[in-house]
């Protein structure tokens, strides 16, 4: 290794490339590190490439998100489990694994947003902020339900999970994290009856396109 050293700064300071002044050791070791400076810059080529391959395009941002938003109201009113459920009996684990899988379609489709849009919009910006929140707050609730859940063999009654919230209230939906405008998102695409119908989500009167608004170019 001195040896290399050494022939390395004769070579920087005489300016001599020849190969034939290096022995095999040393002429493995320059190409070695060519290659490996190659490779790098083609890492670093790659990853600007990938970062300016992102789509900044406020339209198609508003709209994205709104589709994951639609995309969990549709797999809440066609669960099977949602719509068997009752409110008089105590929640049983089927419920809180359905709640995690429309959970899991939501966090994952914000992340394929964020990953691959440009977010320059500060209204949309809060608004993903919010959504990917509360979605986060209530994959922890419905965890730690899960937990306790396993750890009673899924057995107990109303007034055990009336016991269980009041002891665990760091869980309560109450204090799951949103924003303003996802708040808005929620009352926007909500219905406004006495008398709700319950294939709203998939109804001619169910709002469309409501965030193309809060894009600048329109």
């Amino acid at each position: 290794m001195k040896k290399l050293v050494t022939l390395l700064l004769l070579i920087s300071f005489c300016g001599g490339t020849a190969e034939t002044d290096l022995d095999p050791f040393a002429e493995e070791m320059l190409i070695a590190k060519d290659a490996m400076s190659e490779a790098q810059q083609e890492t670093q080529k790659e990853f600007k490439e990938t970062a300016s391959e992102k789509i900044d395009n406020c339209t198609e941002l508003a709209d994205a998100i709104e589709g994951v938003f639609d995309t969990i109201q549709i797999e809440a009113y066609e669960s099977e489990i949602y719509r068997t459920y009752s409110g008089l009996d105590a929640t049983k684990l089927d419920y809180v694994y359905e709640a995690l899988r429309i959970n899991k379609i939501g966090i994952e489709g914000l992340e394929k947003i964020i990953s691959e849009y440009e977010i320059n919009n500060d209204y949309l910006a809060g608004l993903i902020e919010g959504f990917y929140n509360n979605f986060e707050d209530s994959r922890e609730a419905n965890q730690a339900l899960e937990k306790h859940l396993i750890s009673i063999d899924n057995q107990w009654t109303i007034q055990d999970e009336v016991d269980w919230w009041e002891e665990n209230q760091q869980y309560s939906i109450k204090n799951w994290r949103d924003s303003e405008e996802y708040l808005q998102l929620m009352s926007e695409k909500s219905q406004n009856t006495l008398n709700p119908d319950p294939d709203f989500v998939i109804s001619d009167s169910y709002p469309k396109n409501v965030l193309r608004k809060h894009c600048d170019s329109l």
